[in-house]
């Protein structure tokens, strides 16, 4: 799973709105609906973000726009994480925090930072799956990297080469300017390659009791951002949340996943599902899992369930198996003990 937190949309909207383009137009071009960005917890998929860098850099009509984005961008755009990079003792540091703490705003790349002799390598990684990322977010993380050692440590550090994956854009003399002469696309990795002592060139910045905090804080968000789970995932874990309580509604689901109504039923679009086939997908499988594995009635499983008539199950699931829940238990047989759920049981009509 890869997606991109709100600050890193809200730093690209407020880049574009510098240049002159009105937020509202940006996000309706993007497909974004502008309540999300308000949400400090919503976290959008990578192709949302590749529209929104796509979509900024051509009503701007700046081909470059991630690398000015990135020189323009204030350390406290990104939060917690900007203020414990910019805060560590040394270059080698602040981007080892920087390493540490990616995923609490974008989850699926990686910084990778290699040692080769007096070389290291400051590598952008890309997710393992899915679409290639943006170009400008590419550029926009390697130009982050620049910018963070010429204002930490030396206004006028110049890596000694840049390497992209993607092919050269049309204009490449502002990746010249900010890169310098060692400038090459259609390479085998996005990556910086400096000096290796320049990681223990102190930062003009440092705090050591400020990053000890913010290391703290970082862990508990870090923590909090799941390695795997997928939206799908979420969603299904939302879903069953609620079926204690009855039939599942979309405002629920949405309130459990901290999103609008608007941007769940998106997303799920976006996963080629909807709300119905995930809850009958979920409720197909619990529904096998409790006849084969619990002693309860089949009135309580089709309660436990969310169904408000048992008949309505014995439809449900005669469409799921072939066969009506009686059978498919005298097929499976009981086991001796019911398993332990979560979900407490409460009436349908109960408050969530």
């Amino acid at each position: 799973m890869s997606d991109i937190s709100v600050k890193v949309f809200q730093a690209i909207v407020a880049g574009a709105a510098a240049g002159g383009v009105a937020p509202a137009e940006l996000l309706a071009a993007a497909g974004v609906d502008p309540a999300d960005l308000a949400d400090p917890d919503m976290r959008f998929p990578r192709p949302v973000e590749a529209r929104l860098w796509c979509e900024a850099a051509r009503l701007l009509g700046d081909d470059s726009f991630g690398l000015h984005l990135a020189e323009r961008l204030q350390v406290g755009s990104l939060g917690a994480l900007g203020f414990a990079v910019r805060s560590s003792a040394t270059v080698g540091e602040a981007l080892t925090r920087a390493a540490r703490y990616l995923r609490v705003v974008a989850r699926g790349p990686s910084l990778e930072i290699r040692i080769d002799g007096d070389t290291a390598h400051l590598r952008h990684e890309p997710p393992p799956s899915g679409p290639a990322p943006s170009r400008h977010a590419v550029e926009f993380f390697l130009g982050n990297l620049v910018v963070l050692a010429r204002r930490g440590a030396d206004p006028a550090f110049t890596p000694r080469a840049a390497r992209f994956r993607h092919a050269a854009p049309a204009r490449v003399d502002e990746h010249r300017r900010l890169f310098g002469a060692g400038l090459r696309f259609g390479a085998a990795h996005d990556e910086l390659e400096i000096e290796r002592a320049f990681l223990s060139r102190p930062q003009a910045h440092a705090e050591p009791l400020l990053c000890e905090v913010l290391d703290q804080h970082l862990a508990s968000l870090a923590a909090a951002v799941p390695a795997e789970a997928s939206f799908l995932d979420r969603a299904r874990s939302a879903i069953a949340a609620e079926l204690a309580h009855g039939e599942p509604t979309l405002p629920a689901i949405a309130a459990r996943l901290r999103m609008s109504p608007r941007s769940v039923q998106r997303r799920l679009k976006e996963e080629g599902a909807s709300l119905s086939s995930v809850l009958d997908r979920l409720r197909a499988d619990l529904a096998v899992r409790y006849l084969s594995e619990s002693r309860d009635a089949i009135s309580e499983v089709a309660f436990l369930l969310g169904f408000s008539e048992v008949s309505t199950f014995h439809r449900a699931f005669k469409r799921w198996t072939g066969v009506t829940p009686a059978a498919y238990r005298r097929g499976a047989g009981s086991p001796p003990r019911r398993p332990a759920r979560a979900a407490p049981r409460h009436s349908p009509n109960s408050a969530s």
